[in-house]
C-alpha cells in the first residue's frame, strides 16, 4: 500500500478493511462494509492522493446505504480536494445537517474558496458557536483554510479567538507567527516565536524559525544567538549549523562560519553548495588557493552550479590567472547568459589580457542587464579615460557618482574634476576637485599628473 499522509491513522483494523476492500475488486465481488468502513476506506485513499478511487468506494458505500448524510459529507469533501468546489458546495446545501461540525467546516471551506467570504463567516460562527465545540481546535482548523488560500488576515482573525481560549497553544502561536510574517508584520511574528519559546525553551522549530526572521530583517546578531540555541538543543541539527554559518559570513566572521559549515557537511544534501560557502569563507579571508579548491569540489559534484563557477574565477583573478578566469567565467555564460556579476568579472580578465575594448563590450553588457552598479561605471569610465573618449569617461563617472549613496566609491571626486577638465568644463573641474580635496590632501598633485595643462587654468599652485 502507498505511503499515508501523517493526518491518517492507519492501524491494523483499517489496514485489514482496505485488503478486505481491495481482494473484493481483484475478485470482482460485491462486498458488505458499513458506513464507518467505507469512511475508513474513503480516507485511505484520499489520504494517498487517489480520489478516483475515493470517489468509488462512497459511491459504493451509497448503493449499501442510500442517503446517508456522513458518506455525503464524505463525497463532498472529496470534491474539495479534487478542486471541484461547486459540486461539493452543492452536496452540502442539500445534505448536510445544520449543526454537524464536520459539515459546517466543509462548508465553510468552500465557500472560502469561492469567494463568498461573508457568507464563509456566518458558517464559522456557527460552528464555534455549537455545544461542546473546542474552541481551539476547531478555530485552527478554520485559520487552516484561510492560511490554503493565502487569506492571512482572516486566519488571525480565528487564531486570535483560539488564544483567547489557550494563551500557551503552540500550533496557534506557531501559525500567528506564520500568517505575521506573510503579512510583513515582523514584530509580531517575533512576539509570537518568543510566546512559544516562553512555554517551550527546547522548541528548537521556534528558534530556528525566529533566527530565520531576524534573518531576513539583516539583524545577524540576534540570528546567530537565535540558531545557537537551535544547535545547542539538537547538535545534529544541519539547519541550525547551516544558518548560523551563513548568518556569522554576514557578521564577516568567516573563520566561525567555516566551523558551522563543517559542522553539517557530513549531514547535508547539497553539499556542492555547501562547499561554494566554505569556499567563500576562505575567499573573504584572502585565503584563494583553499577557496579555489573547494570550488573546485563543489564542480566536481554539480557542474551547473554558476557560484562555483564565478568564485573559482575570482580567485583566479586575485591569483593572476587570468586566461584560467575568462575561460572559467565564460561557463557562467554558457549557463547564464544574462549574469550580470560573470560579465564584470570577465571585463576584470580582459583588462588583465590587455583587451581593453573586449573590457568595455563587457562593463556594458553587464549595466544592461543591471544599471544600478556604481563600481563597475566608475570602472567603465577609467577605460574610457585611458582611451581618450573623454565625453563617454565623464558620462560613466556621473552615473557612477548619483548611484553612490553611501559615498563608497574611492576618489570619484577626483575622477570627475579630470573628466570634466578633459571635455573642457574648468568650472566644474574645480568644483570637484575642491570636493576630493576635503577627503584627500593630494588630489591636487594627482590631478595635475593626469591634466598638467590645467594649473594656470584653475589658477593652482601645485
Amino acid at each position: 500500500m502507498d505511503e499515508l499522509d501523517d493526518d491518517f491513522i492507519f492501524d491494523d483494523e483499517s489496514a485489514e478493511i482496505v485488503r478486505r476492500y481491495e481482494q473484493s475488486v481483484h475478485d470482482r465481488n460485491v462486498p458488505y462494509f458499513d458506513v464507518d468502513e467505507v469512511e475508513v476506506i474513503a480516507d485511505y485513499y484520499l489520504s494517498c492522493g487517489k480520489t478516483k478511487e475515493s470517489f468509488n468506494v462512497i459511491d459504493l458505500g451509497l448503493k449499501l446505504h442510500p442517503n446517508n448524510t456522513s458518506l455525503q459529507t464524505k463525497r463532498a469533501k472529496v470534491y474539495l480536494e479534487s478542486g471541484d468546489i461547486r459540486k461539493a458546495y452543492q452536496i452540502l446545501e442539500r445534505n448536510a445537517l445544520p449543526n454537524d461540525a464536520d459539515s459546517l467546516l466543509l462548508k465553510g471551506d468552500a465557500l472560502v474558496r469561492l469567494h463568498r467570504s461573508k457568507e464563509a463567516t456566518l458558517v464559522f460562527e456557527r460552528l464555534l458557536s455549537l455545544p461542546g465545540v473546542e474552541i481551539e481546535s476547531t478555530s485552527l482548523d478554520i485559520a487552516y483554510i484561510y492560511i490554503a488560500n493565502n487569506e492571512f488576515s482572516d486566519a488571525l482573525h480565528y487564531l486570535k479567538i483560539g488564544l483567547e481560549k489557550d494563551p500557551e497553544n503552540e500550533d496557534l502561536l506557531q501559525e500567528a507567527a506564520f500568517c505575521h510574517e506573510q503579512l510583513l508584520q515582523y514584530d509580531q511574528s517575533i512576539e509570537m516565536y518568543q510566546r512559544i519559546i516562553a512555554v517551550d525553551p527546547y522548541s528548537s522549530e521556534a528558534w530556528y524559525d525566529l533566527g530565520l526572521i531576524y534573518f531576513n530583517l539583516a539583524m545577524f546578531e540576534k540570528a546567530v544567538d537565535a540558531f545557537d540555541f537551535v544547535t545547542v538543543i539538537d547538535e545534529e541539527d544541519t539547519g541550525g549549523w547551516l544558518q548560523k554559518g551563513n548568518s556569522l559570513f554576514h557578521l564577516n566572521r568567516f573563520s566561525e562560519a567555516l566551523v558551522c559549515y563543517h559542522r553539517c557537511q557530513s549531514l547535508i544534501d547539497f553539499e556542492d553548495l555547501l562547499l561554494v560557502f566554505m569556499g567563500q569563507c576562505h575567499e573573504k579571508l584572502e585565503e584563494f588557493d583553499q577557496a579555489a579548491s573547494y570550488y573546485a569540489k563543489a564542480l566536481e559534484i554539480n557542474d551547473q552550479n554558476i557560484e562555483g563557477w564565478i568564485g573559482l574565477g575570482i580567485c583566479e583573478l586575485e591569483t593572476e590567472q587570468y586566461d584560467a578566469a575568462y575561460q572559467h567565467l565564460q561557463k557562467v555564460l554558457e549557463l547564464d547568459p544574462e549574469n550580470a556579476e560573470a560579465w564584470v568579472y570577465i571585463a576584470e580578465s580582459c583588462i588583465n589580457r590587455n583587451d581593453s575594448a573586449q573590457a568595455i563590450e563587457a562593463y556594458q553588457h553587464a549595466l544592461k542587464l543591471d544599471a544600478y552598479q556604481p563600481e563597475t561605471w566608475q570602472s567603465l569610465g577609467n577605460l574610457f579615460l585611458e582611451k581618450n573618449q573623454y565625453d563617454k569617461a565623464l558620462e560613466s563617472y556621473l552615473e557612477a557618482y548619483n548611484q553612490d549613496v553611501d559615498y563608497s566609491l574611492e576618489n570619484i571626486d577626483l575622477l570627475l574634476a579630470v573628466a570634466y577638465c578633459k571635455t573642457g568644463d574648468m568650472t566644474m573641474a574645480k568644483t570637484f576637485l575642491e570636493k576630493a580635496l576635503a577627503t584627500n590632501s593630494e588630489s591636487t598633485v594627482m590631478f595635475l599628473e593626469i591634466c598638467p595643462d590645467a594649473e594656470a587654468l584653475l589658477g593652482l599652485n601645485g
